[in-house]
């Protein structure tokens, strides 16, 4: 798979362009959490998400610049690489808001006083030393020596997994009608077939049934957390400033 997407970035230069389109989606997606938990003291994802997605984005960066290494640094395997490490601070600073701001919405039902700093870091501690095992053995298993494969289940994650909180909340507050549209928007970009998109214009691999079928449900489970935020009461002002809408 490594010759054949080496040849896909250098033969198809509208792929440079589906892929650019496909990681601007990915950093909009953070984007809006950062905006989130700033204003509203809430991120639109669970804490899971975010030690999941520090783990599978570290090591992301290790393997593209290791592919990178052994390619005669090889672009895209070099921006990749960059591009992640990018995302990890991105993460970075989500997981410090989840200590320093909302530890005890996260973790407050778990203990009978309030949740100190230091317990919530070892928590996430915790779930990142988890998250590292299940990633890299997946990896293995799935023997994705690109990370296209698990990239391409990221996107399944982030379209289906925020909506449970959501639902949980029963309001707009930590998350947004926009958010839930760039989401939305990711997930069929995913998903799209040769010459469309990134996956399957990239490798032959993901151009089969399953991977369509698959797109067809989990982008219905993003338009339906689309619809849920929609009828969710309108945010009011906070501190006189204009609601994340």
């Amino acid at each position: 798979m490594v010759q054949e997407i080496m040849n896909s970035y250098t033969n198809n230069p509208g792929l440079v362009v589906i892929s650019a389109f496909t990681f601007f989606i990915g950093y909009l997606e953070y984007v809006y959490s950062f905006r989130l938990v700033i204003r509203e003291k809430r991120a639109p994802y669970p804490v899971w998400m975010h030690t999941f997605y520090f783990a599978h984005d570290f090591t992301g960066a290790i393997i593209f610049f290791l592919l990178a290494l052994h390619n005669d640094w090889f672009w895209f395997f070099s921006a990749a690489s960059a591009a992640l490490v990018i995302w990890n601070c991105f993460e970075i600073f989500n997981l410090y808001k989840a200590v320093k701001v909302e530890r005890q919405e996260i973790w407050g039902k778990f203990y009978e006083s309030p949740v100190t700093v230091k317990q919530a870091f070892w928590r996430v501690a915790g779930q990142i030393i988890l998250m590292f095992a299940v990633v890299n053995l997946f990896r293995v298993f799935m023997d994705d020596v690109v990370m296209l494969k698990w990239f391409a289940f990221t996107n399944i994650l982030i379209a289906v997994a925020p909506g449970y909180l959501w639902n949980e909340r029963k309001s707009r507050s930590g998350t947004s009608v926009v958010l839930a549209i760039i989401i939305f928007i990711g997930t069929v970009n995913t998903f799209l077939p040769p010459g469309y998109g990134m996956w399957t214009t990239a490798s032959t691999f993901f151009d089969q049934p399953w991977f369509y079928i698959a797109g067809v449900i989990v982008s219905a489970y993003a338009l339906r957390n689309l619809i849920m935020v929609a009828k969710f009461p309108p945010k009011e002002q906070i501190d006189g400033k204009k609601p994340i809408w």
